[in-house]
């Protein structure tokens, strides 16, 4: 079985740093998950007067207001078959502010048609970005969106999401870095830094709905 990220990158999957190909080669089938702990050296963005209206998107784990440097940070992959029987990993991030605890988290899985990841955001999944995948010259993986929009419905055209990912040989880490930038109001949220990973066995009791912890 290919996971969803070999489908979507086809040959091009081989290029990647053999550590990238490990973490997104994951697959329901191999009954692990895999464990990120870390720190964000940078959160930021939105202008300040904006920031409240974030915490609508809190709950659902899909955007928050805080911002920071030297965030702890934690990510859970699950590999899982969703509920329309498409190989699908979920993304539960957790960010560590002094003050709350705040959740960014996705499902994702590989869409034939339109030959592309689909990006299913916060615990609702009412956000989706089509996100097309390619590989650095570094043997990175960016992904950089192709179209947002809400519940398939209201597109919205201006808004850029990019996630970009490699292997730090010297740190025995992954660096991460996510944008998301609006032409208007500039960049909304980014957050960078370094991810030390961990492959542990589960068996299929432990996997949440949607992937995704509540």
């Amino acid at each position: 079985m290919k996971s969803i990220f070999h489908r979507a990158l086809g040959e091009k999957f081989n290029h990647l740093h053999p550590q990238l190909q490990k973490k997104f080669g994951l697959t329901s089938n191999q009954k692990v998950m895999i464990l990120g702990q870390g720190r964000m050296t940078e959160i930021r963005g939105t202008p300040v007067w904006m920031r409240p209206f974030l915490n609508l998107g809190a709950r659902d784990h899909l955007i928050f207001a805080e911002r920071g440097k030297d965030v702890p940070f934690t990510l859970e992959n699950y590999a899982y078959v969703d509920d329309e029987d498409r190989e699908a990993i979920s993304y539960v991030r957790r960010f560590f502010f002094p003050y709350a605890i705040r959740g960014f988290d996705a499902a994702m899985h590989y869409d034939e048609e339109q030959d592309a990841i689909v990006d299913s955001l916060g615990k609702s999944g009412s956000v989706v970005t089509v996100l097309d995948a390619e590989v650095t010259k570094e043997g990175g993986l960016l992904l950089q969106s192709r179209e947002v929009n809400v519940k398939n419905t209201w597109k919205m055209t201006e808004l850029t999401t990019s996630l970009y990912e490699h292997y730090d040989e010297k740190e025995e880490a992954f660096r991460v870095h996510v944008h998301v930038d609006h032409p208007c109001l500039g960049t909304l949220i980014m957050y960078e830094g370094l991810v030390h990973t961990e492959f542990l066995p589960i068996t299929n009791s432990h996997i949440p709905e949607r992937g995704i912890l509540s």
